[in-house]
């Protein structure tokens, strides 16, 4: 009888003191390959990812020991060795050693590796920030950004016109300066614009790259081909919501990722929504000439008339009303529909957020960008999530398609949102959220 093959879990989790001068390095490192449970959590939406370790108590590690000796009264054949010019060796031992209480301290460095059959993937490099050695051994961890937490923000002023993402973290303002962290490649090519910064009190880099996110303009951690250093870069992006056509995020060499229902998927909660354009809003929200969001709603008018000149297919309803000052100032319309302080009911609408890319526009553009990318709408979505084993080990911001012969509606080419990886006695899964559905895909798959 033919016995099918078993895939074997595996993981490699280094552990060690943080090389100041190269922080992707792990000094003084001890290796652990037995865990009772990992949990990684990252979003394009937080610059910060996490990981959970739980280690049984009685779990092995291996370390190196170094050692120096002189060569005389020594059989260099039998050890393994490193010949200094001045004539000492240094000796190379490997031994194993039980976790113990004093084996972990806040602020080691951490790096995870999981997969199958010995084929290990990098999932995780970052910090130890808490540990608990009370029943188990538990490390809760925070992803290479932790260092930018730490890193005061050096103080400055943008113009008043939009200013750019590249400028900010590059050499025009230096805010990645002696941090360790470049921009990845992907993101110089972006024209991406974010508000005036003015930088005059005690923030952090963090502080800086997080505020963004008011703007739908993230910051995130993704590892870079073009980096060779291996050490993780800076990455932004907009998600589909402020953007007219595709959402703008650094490419992934090896994607789109094809998940096949009838293989990769372990379990779904994916819903697929066909939404009536009639009661479809989207409400858009932009950063006004005054320094201040403004937003305007639009929807169908229900009593649009195709064959009259006059009739308005769409209707700007609980708009922002912008103040005379910043009228006066600016030539800022006042949008329709905040002429009065009434507010339409909305509940029984799906609601679509849209975030205008383009800075200090008045309200009239805002209307056109919404009115356009309200045309433009995908009313045939998904919503929940699905879990996938590990054969690819994906990260956030990395473009999947899904394919489902029996349910072909939901077939498409989506963009990762928040991605939880669980690796241990349970085996090795990847929850994954897929909001946005970038492209349908008609094209059937056989088996």
């Amino acid at each position: 009888m033919d016995i099918g093959s078993m895939d074997v879990l595996c993981c490699k989790i280094t552990i060690g003191d943080a090389d100041p001068d190269k922080p992707i390095l792990i000094k003084n490192p001890i290796v652990i390959t037995e865990v009772e449970e990992i949990e990684i959590n990252e979003s394009y939406k937080e610059l910060i990812g996490t990981a959970k370790v739980k280690f049984p108590k009685g779990t092995v590690f291996q370390s190196t020991i170094l050692g120096a000796v002189t060569l005389e009264g020594k059989d260099a054949t039998r050890i393994t060795t490193e010949v200094m010019q001045d004539g000492v060796i240094i000796e190379k031992r490997s031994t194993q050693t039980a976790v113990k209480e004093i084996t972990f301290k806040v602020g080691q460095r951490l790096n995870i590796k999981l997969g199958y059959n010995g084929i290990l993937k990098n999932m995780f490099d970052g910090y130890i920030t808490t540990y608990n050695s009370d029943n188990y051994f538990e490390l809760e961890c925070e992803n290479m950004a932790y260092k930018l937490k730490l890193k005061q923000a050096s103080k400055f002023e943008t113009p008043n016109i939009g200013t750019k993402v590249n400028d900010v973290l590059g050499d025009k303002y230096g805010l990645l300066k002696d941090t360790g962290f470049a921009i990845h490649s992907d993101t110089k090519k972006f024209d991406i614009q974010i508000g005036k910064i003015k930088i005059t009190d005690n923030f952090t880099v963090a502080d800086i790259l997080n505020d963004w996110s008011k703007y739908k303009v993230y910051c995130f951690l993704k590892y870079d081909v073009n980096s060779p250093d291996e050490m993780p870069t800076i990455a932004v992006g907009r998600p589909y919501s402020s953007s007219k056509n595709q959402p703008v995020f650094p490419n992934d060499v090896s994607g789109p990722y094809k998940i096949f229902f009838n293989y990769h998927v372990a379990a779904s909660d994916l819903k697929v929504l066909k939404t009536d354009p009639k009661f479809l809003a989207v409400t858009g929200k932009a950063l006004g000439s005054d320094e201040k969001f403004f937003e305007v709603t639009v929807r169908l008018n229900p009593e649009y008339d195709a064959t009259d000149k006059n009739s308005k297919e769409f209707q700007t309803i609980n708009a922002t009303q912008v103040s005379k000052k910043t009228h006066k100032k600016t030539g800022n319309k006042t949008a329709k529909g905040a002429d009065t302080k009434t507010k339409v009911d909305l509940s029984t609408y799906t609601i679509v957020p849209y975030m205008s890319p383009n800075m200090r526009i008045n309200s009239d553009k805002l209307v056109e960008e919404t009115i356009e990318y309200f045309k433009n709408y995908n009313l045939n979505g998904i919503t929940g999530s699905i879990t996938i084993f590990g054969d690819f080990g994906l990260t956030t911001a990395v473009q999947v398609e899904l394919i489902d012969d029996r349910n072909p509606s939901k077939n498409g080419v989506y963009l990762s949102d928040e991605v939880t990886t669980t690796f241990g006695v349970n085996g090795y899964r990847q929850k994954m959220t897929l909001p946005y559905k970038i492209k349908g895909n008609t094209k059937k798959y056989g088996n």
